[in-house]
């Protein structure tokens, strides 16, 4: 038996489905597809781009990555009704300007494929992330103590990466006596940092710690953190000192160190031993 929509008469079809007893074109004049708010604010960041969604500040690169976070929090908004499938979204807006922002929806109401158009007012209001107020105010969260026993290309190509990576977020590249300390706005940033350094050299003592305790403007108490990064990139002729007895290191594959003592006796030192033990040590470059 032949079903027709109760609003408008049109007979059902593959391509006119009846729900709840209307057609798809009466559907959504009559019930809609979501439930959505009639205008939104969208604070963003003055000086770097950046945007809060959702109480959390998001940052971008282009206008690509400024498009998918706004796209994300436009889904996040509507309500889709009880019988429609949202499946993707396309949003058209002109950033950072206040103006109609126009939604395309893409899904499913009951077995047909629907396309369909909704607006909503943005409003776009300027403000600082935080990120950008400690630029302004000269501070930072973090400081990542990166040291190495020997200088070379691999190390130089390490502080080269990460400074290119994270140059919205680094306060400061200080160099010091065999290594840098890194002065950075975003503390997790720092630990990303460390996780890069065990995964490019095994050999790698890492220590976290908590310093500079200090009150914020909304008066709570923060630290800074503090991440020492040693690098025990050894090379042939490097000096070690263990329980008083000098070595001279042989060879180093990353994994195993083969020593020399005073005597010529050869022994070998899973790097392990060290990186646990430390503080036993006594350790120069090449002399």
């Amino acid at each position: 038996m032949k079903r027709f929509c109760v609003n408008c008469g049109v007979e059902e079809s593959s391509a006119t489905p009846i729900i709840r007893g209307l057609c798809p074109k009466c559907y959504i004049a009559i019930k809609g597809l979501v439930t959505k708010p009639r205008s939104i604010e969208i604070w963003y960041c003055r000086v770097c781009g950046g945007v809060k969604v959702h109480g959390k500040w998001l940052y971008v690169q282009n206008a690509e990555e400024l498009k998918d976070v706004v796209e994300d929090f436009f889904m996040g908004l509507l309500k889709p009704s009880e019988d429609f499938i949202l499946e993707d979204i396309e949003a058209v807006f002109t950033p950072y300007e206040d103006s109609p922002a126009t939604i395309n929806l893409f899904g499913k109401l009951g077995e047909a494929r629907i396309s369909h158009t909704v607006t909503i007012t943005v409003s776009w209001k300027a403000s600082l992330c935080p990120l950008c107020k400690r630029i302004a105010g000269g501070s930072y969260n973090a400081v990542v103590q990166l040291r190495y026993v020997n200088a070379d290309s691999e190390i130089e190509e390490f502080i080269n990466s990460i400074t290119m990576e994270f140059e919205k977020w680094i306060r400061e590249v200080k160099p010091v006596r065999n290594g840098y300390d890194i002065m950075l706005l975003d503390a997790s940033l720092a630990k990303r940092i460390a996780e890069s350094a065990k995964r490019r050299w095994h050999a790698t003592k890492v220590v976290e710690s908590y310093g500079d305790t200090r009150r914020s403007p909304e008066g709570q108490r923060v630290s800074r953190l503090y991440i020492s990064i040693r690098i025990l990139n050894f090379k042939p002729g490097d000096y070690i000192v263990a329980s008083g007895i000098p070595y001279t290191v042989e060879s180093f594959d990353g994994i195993w160190l083969t020593l020399r003592d005073s005597n010529g006796k050869i022994s070998r030192v899973h790097i392990d031993e060290i990186s646990k033990n430390l503080s036993k040590y006594r350790i120069c470059k090449n002399m």
